[in-house]
């Protein structure tokens, strides 16, 4: 048995059970509706320890965000929720109005690149919400920080997250239900940090990752003053 330990196998089983059992539980909280953000905190908590060359344990990393998270990923859900619905509000409002007249195609584009914006927001938030354990009103604001400050960063992370979802809907419902969420979620975990990386000096970033390891809540933080 030493031997087979020695041989990697234990470590390698457990990989693969936290990829199945994160990847699965995931995929139902996602059908069930209302645990989908229970569902995003999750994925996007064990594919950032694997962005960040850490092995994931499923019960310490999963359950653990979703212990202590649960309130926080709610709260996101919601705002996710009427942000979204009042995006697709106006957006049904276009096709009665005169496309041609400048108001009309200006409010549009306002309306896409909010769209665009919460979008990307959205996936910085999903993923520093497990990463730097942040309030959820500093997560928002240091999210939109990112989107703003690194546009063409955020939109070529947001392009590759989308490219599974999309391959998805050629595969079969298995591999869309076992892949797409974790490959799509360590792309975004890799650009989280790519950004993050980017914006914030090296020290200062490794403070705010330990503060987070430690199981700790640093202060909300004054976007504008610890940016680069």
């Amino acid at each position: 048995m030493a031997a087979v330990l020695d041989s990697g196998f234990y470590a390698q089983a457990e990989r693969i059970g936290t990829f199945l059992l994160s990847n699965l539980i995931s995929a139902f909280l996602l059908m069930t509706g209302i645990g989908a953000p229970l569902g995003l905190l999750g994925i996007f908590a064990v594919m950032n320890e694997w962005a960040l060359g850490r092995q994931p344990e499923f019960f310490r990393v999963y359950l653990g965000a979703l212990r202590s998270r649960w309130r926080a990923a709610l709260l996101l859900g919601l705002v996710d929720l009427l942000a979204g619905a009042l995006i697709a509000m106006n957006l049904s409002i276009f096709p009665a109005m005169a496309l041609q007249d400048f108001p009309t195609i200006l409010s549009l584009t306002m309306t896409i690149f909010a769209a665009v914006t919460l979008l990307m927001a959205n996936l910085y938030a999903w993923s520093l919400l497990s990463l730097l354990r942040l309030p959820l009103r500093a997560t928002i604001r240091l999210s939109l920080f990112l989107v703003l400050s690194q546009p063409w960063r955020s939109l070529a992370f947001t392009l590759a997250a989308l490219l599974p979802l999309v391959a998805s809907l050629f595969l079969p419902i298995a591999f869309a239900l076992i892949l797409t969420l974790s490959i799509s979620g360590y792309i975004t975990a890799r650009g989280v940090l790519w950004a993050l990386e980017a914006q914030f000096p090296r020290d200062e970033f490794s403070a705010l990752l330990a503060d987070a390891a430690d199981d700790t809540s640093p202060s909300p933080v004054d976007i504008g003053t610890r940016a680069r």
